[in-house]
């Protein structure tokens, strides 16, 4: 595919990619990750006050006109050269555009607001690509109502793997209703009964935890449009541009990786001469450079269509974002091995992008089952359930 980004694509980019190659290079972040758990305020805060949380905003929130996941996915792609240690696709490409959408209460705009300026930071519950019986599909968590009263709720549940948990404010929880309709609920930590467990992160800038509420008493205002509101169309088209975004990050990874190690093949000498001028070290990078060219294209390809169903927009994102970790993780294997025996070690700092690659064939599914959903959507369910029961 042929494509040519806009001048303000590029402006924006560079703006950007400048305010993050001065806030964050290899040196604060390595100091971020490991003494203050992947996250830094103070840099989470400069990107706010820049207007980089509200790019995709709509209706009163938009500053911008004309930009659409196209633009946040390439702008995406400085984040993950520089991997920012915030949560920024999952706030600026899921988050934010999808509360400036919905009706909101006083003070959950008063909410919006402050998220947009960095002075409250938010994360939200993602769902699962699960297999339910024969059948693959996004599942959203589950919330059990113990008891409601007239004003309020009485709450109970285990949600894991929420990134930046242990350093957000406000929790953003799409779960299913009684009514099987896919709601959502704004839940301040400092209620009673919202307890937050650490979790273990292979990509050391997204730290994770389960968010367990012990009995937690919410007022229904605290329910977007109510309990039984149903906002899955809007979810799924705002998780859709999510997927894209980390498509960027990935292809930025990538792309940073790969111009590390050519700069390290032309000045590691072997035999007096370049480890760059042998022939098969030439051969693979210009290898890892096509591979990274077909992953931008294809993302590129996925965000440019317009009036597709929802259904095929969605399938194509997975596509893609089965075809980009593949190839981030094979950036960074063939990186660290044309490093030699210092691609392994801690100091050449490759293996934190190696560790963002493997996160994110992880985060929210894994490639065995994205590959069992594409099927499942090209083939027909019916077909591929008669393929499956027969493999089975």
């Amino acid at each position: 595919m042929e494509y040519r980004f806009s001048e303000q694509q590029q402006m924006l980019k560079q703006a950007l990619h400048s305010l993050l190659k001065k806030e964050m290079p290899i040196e604060v972040f390595s100091e971020v990750v490991e003494k203050k758990d992947g996250f830094s305020k103070d840099a989470w805060k400069k990107l706010a006050e820049n207007g980089w949380l509200g790019v995709l905003a709509k209706g009163e929130w938009q500053t911008l006109e004309d930009v659409g996941p196209l633009d946040l996915m390439y702008l995406s792609e400085s984040v993950g050269e520089k991997l920012f240690p915030g949560p920024y696709s999952l706030v600026a490409g899921f988050i934010v555009p999808l509360l400036s959408q919905l009706k909101l209460t006083n003070q959950h705009q008063e909410l919006l607001n402050m998220v947009i300026s960095g002075e409250k930071l938010i994360t939200t519950a993602l769902p699962k690509l699960e297999k339910s019986q024969t059948k693959v599909e996004f599942n959203w968590p589950e919330i059990n109502i113990l008891n409601e009263e007239s004003d309020k709720i009485h709450l109970t549940g285990e949600i894991k793997h929420i990134q930046f948990l242990q350093h957000t404010e406000v929790i953003l929880v799409p779960f299913k209703n009684n009514g099987g309709r896919i709601s959502a609920v704004l839940i301040n930590i400092k209620n009673d009964g919202v307890n937050i467990i650490p979790e273990q992160s292979t990509d050391l800038s997204k730290p994770q935890g389960t968010l367990v509420l012990d009995g937690v008493w919410l007022n229904k205002d605290d329910f977007i449009e109510g309990t039984d509101s149903n906002h899955q169309e809007l979810l799924n088209n705002q998780l859709t541009d999510y997927l894209l975004c980390l498509n960027g990050e990935m292809i930025g990874g990538a792309n940073e990786v790969l111009n590390r190690t050519v700069n390290y093949v032309k000045e590691r000498k072997q035999f007096g001469v370049p480890v760059g001028s042998f022939q098969a070290v030439k051969h693979m990078i210009a290898d890892l450079h096509i591979a990274i060219e077909k992953a931008r294209s294809y993302s590129v390809y996925v965000a440019s269509q317009n009036g597709k169903s929802p259904n095929e927009t969605l399938l194509n994102a997975i596509s893609s974002r089965l075809f980009t970790t593949d190839i981030y993780k094979k950036v960074c294997e063939d990186a660290i091995q044309l490093h030699g025996g210092m691609g392994f070690t801690w100091e050449e700092c490759i293996h934190y992008w190696y560790k963002a690659s493997m996160y994110q064939q992880s985060h929210m599914t894994h490639p065995a089952m994205m590959t069992e959903f594409i099927l499942q959507n090209l083939l027909g369910e019916s077909e591929y359930s008669k393929e499956f029961q027969y493999n089975q």
